[in-house]
C-alpha cells in the first residue's frame, strides 16, 4: 500500500467519480483505475461498486476511509514538520489535550514559545472517549488530560495542573442567568449535552448534579463537540452543564454562566508524560510547567 493509492482511493470515494478523482489529481484516468485496483488486490477486498452510470462505496470501503484520511493527514503533517526542521526549527514537541484545559496548556506555550521560539510544537486534540495513553506507542511527549483518565501503573509521571467546577450554561439574558440559581425550575428545561459516546466523563458530570438535586434532565439534543454544543445553547435550543472554563473559550459573548455553589463540582486536571524524556525538547517544557506552577495553583481566568 503506498500514498498515491490512498490518496486516489480518497479522491474516488469523495467525488465517486473515477475521472473526477483523475482531473482532482492530475493523473489519467487509467491510473487512478491501476491504484484502486492495486490496493483492493492488496487488501483482498472490493472497495467500490462500480457500474458503467455510478460508483459507489462498498462496506468495507466505507469501513476503510477514515483511516485512509488517517493515514494522508499524518503523513502531510510528516512532511511539514520535515520541513520546518529542514528550514531551521531546533526540535519538535508532540502534545495530546481534551478540549478543557486550553488555558493552562495555552499559558504554558506561550511561555515555552517566547523561550523557543525555534522549537515547533505540535498540538493534537483528542476526544474523551479515545485514550490518550498508550504505554507501548506514545507518540506524544506531554498529555492534558483528565486526572481520572490516567491509567494506573509506573510507566507515566504527572503533575496536578488546576481545578475547573461545573456551572450551568444558559443563553444571554436566558430568564435563569438573572437570579440566583433554582435547580427546581431547571427541571422544566431542556436539555443539550455532549453524546455519552464522545464525552462519557462530561454526561457523568452533568448526570451526578441532576441526580443530587432529585431530578432526571429532558434531554432533548445530543451534540458531538463542544463547539456545536455552546452554538445551540446560544441560539436558545436548551440549557447545559459545562465546565466554567469552557464557555469563556468558545462563543462567549452567546451565553451566561452560572455557577453551581451548592455542591463539589471540581474537576482536577493533569499534565502528564512518559518516565523517560527522550526528546530533547522535552525537559524544557517540562521545566516551563514546573515554572509556572511553583508560582501556585492554576487558577483560569474568571469566566
Amino acid at each position: 500500500m503506498d500514498l498515491n493509492q490512498v490518496n486516489n482511493f480518497v479522491s474516488v470515494a469523495q467525488t465517486l467519480s473515477f475521472s473526477g478523482a483523475a482531473r482532482r489529481n492530475g493523473v489519467p484516468q487509467s491510473t487512478v483505475s491501476r491504484h484502486i485496483s492495486d490496493l483492493e488486490q492488496e487488501l483482498g477486498v472490493k472497495l467500490f461498486y462500480r457500474t458503467k452510470r455510478d460508483v459507489k462505496l462498498t462496506g468495507e470501503g466505507r469501513a476503510f476511509l477514515p483511516y485512509a484520511k488517517e493515514l494522508l493527514e499524518i503523513s502531510r503533517k510528516a512532511a511539514y514538520v520535515v520541513k520546518q526542521l529542514h528550514e531551521g526549527a531546533q526540535g519538535r514537541l508532540a502534545i495530546a489535550t481534551m478540549d478543557t484545559p486550553g488555558r493552562f496548556l495555552a499559558e504554558c506555550l506561550r511561555e515555552f514559545g517566547r523561550r523557543y521560539p525555534d522549537i515547533l510544537v505540535d498540538i493534537t486534540y483528542v476526544p474523551v472517549c479515545e485514550p490518550q495513553l498508550d504505554e507501548q506507542e506514545d507518540q506524544y511527549d506531554f498529555h492534558f488530560l483528565h486526572r481520572d483518565l490516567l491509567p494506573v501503573g509506573d510507566d507515566f509521571d504527572f503533575l496536578p495542573t488546576h481545578e475547573d467546577h461545573l456551572g450551568v450554561v444558559v443563553a444571554k439574558g436566558h430568564p435563569l442567568s438573572q437570579k440566583p440559581l433554582d435547580f427546581s425550575a431547571l427541571k422544566q428545561e431542556k436539555f443539550l449535552i455532549v453524546s455519552e459516546s464522545e464525552n462519557p466523563i462530561l454526561y457523568m458530570q452533568m448526570m451526578a448534579v441532576c441526580r443530587a438535586h432529585h431530578f432526571t434532565p429532558h434531554i432533548v439534543n445530543r451534540c458531538d463537540n463542544l463547539k456545536s454544543l455552546l452554538l445551540a445553547v446560544g441560539a436558545g435550543l436548551g440549557i447545559t452543564i459545562l465546565p466554567l472554563a469552557v464557555p469563556t473559550m468558545i462563543l462567549p459573548s452567546l451565553i451566561d454562566v452560572i455557577p453551581i455553589d451548592d455542591m463539589d463540582t471540581s474537576i482536577p486536571y493533569i499534565v502528564a508524560w512518559k518516565k523517560e524524556l527522550l526528546n530533547p525538547a522535552a525537559p524544557l517544557f517540562l521545566k516551563v510547567i514546573q515554572g509556572i506552577l511553583s508560582k501556585g495553583p492554576y487558577t483560569p481566568p474568571p469566566f
